[in-house]
């Protein structure tokens, strides 16, 4: 709580290149959820993010905000 008076940033913070992703792997239906670090697949299976990031991965311009 003190951090976040602070301005400190918490240790779950989502970086906008994971979040972007993460709304991608959503659309494309290859992630239902997250938490933490770790990503669940439409069947259930927890996987670790940067596991999945490297399965799945997306060529930048996909992050465009254009």
């Amino acid at each position: 709580m003190n951090s976040c008076k602070s301005g400190a940033k918490g240790k779950n913070t989502v970086t906008a290149d994971v979040s972007a992703w993460f709304e991608w792997a959503r659309k494309q239906r290859i992630v239902l959820g997250m938490s933490g670090g770790v990503v669940y697949t439409p069947d259930g299976e927890p996987v670790e993010l940067r596991e999945m990031m490297r399965r799945f991965p997306v060529e930048a311009k996909v992050f465009s905000l254009n």
